[in-house]
């Protein structure tokens, strides 16, 4: 009895009226509803245990409590990703497996006749084209690609020689 008093002080106008008034505070139309509908739920309870002279004032009360809930919830939230970030920085065993295949890439290059490691340090580390190479060391495009591919092929049988894990040559 009292519930139904309580549902039927809650028409659809004093629904939007209560949403309106929670999306202004919060910023979230989704937010304002799902609060809303929550508020109303917890009055209709609160009304079949207690009596209740005022349910819109209630209502609104109610509502209110939930948005500040959900904002503290939402900063505690926050301040523990900010307080907590996310090392990007590689394992300690990651890094020496790294360190160890640059050092036998390092060992591989220099092994490595002088014009082809020139060809290959730049196409592959310094991301010239095959023209600019040709043009800086004095060779055709093809002659360029020819020591590019030679190199490579170089590096592979080094890694095989060496029992070198990997799918490729660095």
């Amino acid at each position: 009895m009292l519930a139904a008093r309580a549902e039927q002080a809650i028409g659809a106008a004093e629904r939007a009226q209560l949403v309106g008034f929670l999306q202004r505070r919060c910023g979230n139309a989704t937010l304002a509803e799902d609060i809303a509908q929550d508020a109303i739920v917890r009055l209709v309870d609160f009304a079949r245990r207690e009596k209740v002279e005022k349910p819109l004032a209630l209502l609104a009360r109610i509502a209110t409590n939930l948005l500040i809930n959900h904002q503290r919830r939402e900063a505690r939230l926050i301040a523990g990703l900010i307080d907590d970030p996310v090392d990007d920085r590689p394992c300690q065993e990651r890094s020496t497996v790294d360190a160890d295949r640059l050092d036998q890439l390092r060992r591989a290059i220099d092994t490595l006749p002088p014009l082809r490691r020139e060809v290959l340090i730049r196409r592959r580390l310094e991301g010239q084209s095959y023209r600019e190479i040709g043009t800086a060391l004095n060779l055709s495009s093809a002659a360029v690609e020819k020591h590019v591919v030679r190199a490579l092929a170089d590096l592979r049988a080094y890694q095989e020689r060496h029992k070198i894990e990997g799918d490729t040559p660095w």
